[in-house]
């Protein structure tokens, strides 16, 4: 597929495209409070691919002790080796580990409507033209939403934190394949919309070597 030297991701849909070791990538958050579910594979043995518990392993030990992702912390593979690095972070951390991407079995629990536009099928669609499948997709890292887990060990949720233009900058350590979904999620949480107002689109810039 050609390069580009960027994507728009529109609201409520997904993309999937290659990023070579090396180069860089900023996710922008183009309109404000809108979350995007982050997934990446070895680009040359998929069966490698992001891990959030390994994730949470690695940059434990690597001092932040924290889900609280930082500039310098990095993404984990299942093998145990690192995708990409947080190289500039305007969202300061305010990522999410913990959840899965909604799917339409959620949507069919939570609102009753299973057809639903939903992350999973987003992610799955974005990748099938690499030869992969549902089954293929792991817990993503939920780019600026902003869920946290309480003392009592309930979830605290709040809109996604980023403002319009505010991003994430990765740098990538391994040739990847790299889907994000513009999460769809417009449901109340809490009396609360993790994705503000409304769902809207996410950029991708690159910055290819």
């Amino acid at each position: 597929m050609p390069e580009k030297s960027q994507i728009l991701i529109p609201a409520t849909e997904g993309a999937a495209f290659v990023v070579r070791r090396g180069e860089m990538l900023k996710v922008i958050d183009v309109e404000g409070h809108q979350i995007g579910d982050f997934i990446c594979f070895n680009l040359h043995q998929p069966r490698e691919k992001l891990s959030t518990g390994e994730t949470v392993n690695f940059n434990s030990l690597a001092g932040s002790g924290s889900i609280h992702l930082t500039v310098g912390s990095k993404f984990y593979s299942n093998l145990q080796n690192p995708l990409f690095e947080i190289v500039e972070d305007l969202a300061e951390g305010v990522h999410d580990l913990l959840f899965a991407p909604c799917s339409s079995a959620l949507y069919a629990a939570f609102m009753g409507d299973p057809t639903h536009r939903n992350c999973r099928d987003n992610l799955t669609q974005a990748v099938e033209p690499y030869g992969l499948e549902y089954l293929d997709i792991p817990d993503p890292i939920n780019l600026f939403q902003s869920t946290r887990p309480k003392a009592d060990g309930t979830i605290d949720y709040q809109p996604a934190a980023t403002k319009a233009g505010e991003y994430i900058a990765l740098r990538a350590l391994m040739d990847c394949l790299v889907a994000i979904s513009a999460c769809p999620f417009d449901g109340e949480t809490d009396g609360k919309r993790v994705n503000g107002l409304k769902c809207t689109p996410l950029r991708v810039e690159f910055v290819r070597q």
